[in-house]
């Protein structure tokens, strides 16, 4: 539906016009499909086997090898394009007229999530093993809070469980 959705613009001479938005699509396919991609790898904490789909999900996802870890280009996406929906709620007038609090909520919320997790893979070293042995106790309803993980997943995790909480009573349903 984002792909028919119409913008109405007013022209000099006084009419108005109706015209597609295509970077609303742009944005918004590009979010959901990241997003989608970052919790599909997220599933080799929580299952033991990890599934073979995850790994060629991140083979894919981290092709062109670039940094040690190696940089996954749905983190950059999914960031970039939450982003852009945020700016686009600020700077286009009508948006930021209608736009409430429950609008930016969410917006801030992801931008957060995904802000943590690439600050927790890349600069702030948080010990992988500790994560799945947390997880896995979270899993199997046996937790155990191993030492070695640091405030920062913490944080990501109490990010991501409000955005969980949040989720059915909020617009995004």
């Amino acid at each position: 539906s984002l792909f028919r959705n119409t913008k109405a613009k007013l022209d000099e001479d006084g009419d108005l016009s109706y015209g597609r938005d295509k970077w609303l699509w742009l944005g918004a396919i590009a979010f959901h499909w990241s997003f989608l991609a970052v919790l599909l790898r997220h599933f080799r904490f929580f299952a033991e086997p990890v599934p073979s789909f995850v790994w060629m999900l991140q083979s894919l996802d981290g092709i062109f090898k670039i940094g040690v870890p190696v940089l996954y280009f749905t983190g950059l996406i999914l960031l970039a394009s939450v982003t852009y929906l945020f700016l686009r709620r600020v700077v286009i007038p009508q948006l930021s007229y209608i736009s409430l609090v429950a609008d930016y909520f969410p917006l801030f919320l992801i931008m957060a999530i995904a802000l943590s997790g690439i600050l927790m893979r890349h600069f702030y070293k948080v010990d992988v093993v500790a994560v799945k042995e947390l997880t896995m106790g979270l899993v199997t309803f046996r937790p155990a809070v191993p030492d070695g993980i640091g405030f920062i997943f913490f944080a990501h995790l109490f990010l991501v469980s409000a955005l969980f909480a949040y989720f059915p009573f909020s617009k995004l349903m």
